[in-house]
């Protein structure tokens, strides 16, 4: 439904938006933007407990070195290693760290009782589009191939993604060798090129994901065709989307289902009523959030079962 020919957000969607204008950059420098992203991010991030150990690591790549977030519930080790999650970020591949989804990771860590890994891929403009695929490529293997002093189980696996970061999970999933796929693919709110995306409110959530305004940091063109929906050609395990009711990608994201059943029969869509993208950082503040992360943990636990303790 639409009022006035605006979409009917719900109140915690509205208050939403309008704290992400509080949190606009000083100006279009993508310093500013990045520490603008990361403190409103950090506004829905819980302050850490005992309950959880997290640790700051440095994975060393083909090409160069990245930072690395662990998250692991306290508590006894599993005899059989831990069942994991590679989180892949948002962010419309300029923006996102450890910090600004730390809030997403520790909660997974704590509700599924899984390890949860958090990679720093390399940014545009220091880096090329595609280093973020490269980088989350190698992370995820070279994380499988030190299975034993990660003390994961390695075949235990799940990637999640959100924003953007759907379009870097799928392509690392269908360049895994058949020995190291994942048991399960989760993909909130994914976020890819669209037509008429300028038409979304210029906060600081929706700035990020405008191609358009990439252009400010890089002279790639606005059509540059990295973030739309990934070719994809192989079966995909079994697999949760999210989405909005009031996305900009709807299209796309219509069409990446479409592709996703094509390829298995195990997909699970879940739709958030009066929502936007990029509100996953409501999951503890919205009734609609909450209740797409409820599915996720419920589509999750049967695939990292495991490592329950």
């Amino acid at each position: 439904m639409m009022e006035n020919n605006l979409p009917i957000l719900t109140e915690d969607m509205q208050m939403f938006d309008y704290w992400s204008g509080v949190y606009s950059p000083a100006d279009q420098h993508i310093d500013s933007l990045r520490a603008a992203y990361d403190a409103f991010q950090q506004h829905y991030t819980l302050p850490r407990t005992e309950e959880m150990h997290i640790e700051d690591c440095t994975l060393t790549l083909s090409t160069h070195a990245i930072d690395l977030r662990v998250f692991r519930p306290e508590g006894t080790e599993p005899e059989a290693g831990w069942s994991w999650i590679f989180y892949v970020h948002g962010g419309g591949n300029v923006v996102g760290s450890a910090d600004s989804h730390e809030y997403i990771a520790r909660q997974l860590a704590r509700d599924l009782k899984v390890k949860v890994f958090l990679a720093e891929y390399g940014l545009v403009p220091e880096f090329d589009w595609t280093q973020g695929k490269q980088d989350c490529l190698e992370a995820y293997q070279l994380i499988c191939t030190q299975a034993e002093k990660w003390n994961i189980c390695a075949e235990q696996a799940a990637i999640v993604a959100d924003g953007s970061g759907v379009s870097l999970a799928l392509q690392v999933q269908q360049a895994l060798s058949a020995q190291q796929q994942p048991k399960a693919l989760a993909l909130i709110f994914p976020s890819f090129i669209a037509q008429g995306s300028s038409d979304q409110p210029q906060s600081l959530v929706y700035q990020i994901e405008d191609q358009q305004l990439m252009q400010t940091w890089t002279a790639t063109s606005a059509q540059h065709a990295l973030r739309c929906v990934p070719v994809l050609t192989q079966v995909v395990p079994n697999s949760f989307i999210a989405l909005t009711q009031y996305d900009v990608c709807y299209a796309e994201n219509v069409d990446l289902v479409k592709k996703l059943n094509h390829l298995s029969p195990y997909i699970q869509t879940h739709t958030g009523k009066g929502l936007r993208g990029n509100c996953l950082p409501l999951l503890r503040d919205c009734h609609e959030v909450a209740a797409i992360y409820d599915a996720l943990l419920q589509f999750l636990n049967p695939n990292l079962k495991k490592s329950a303790i």
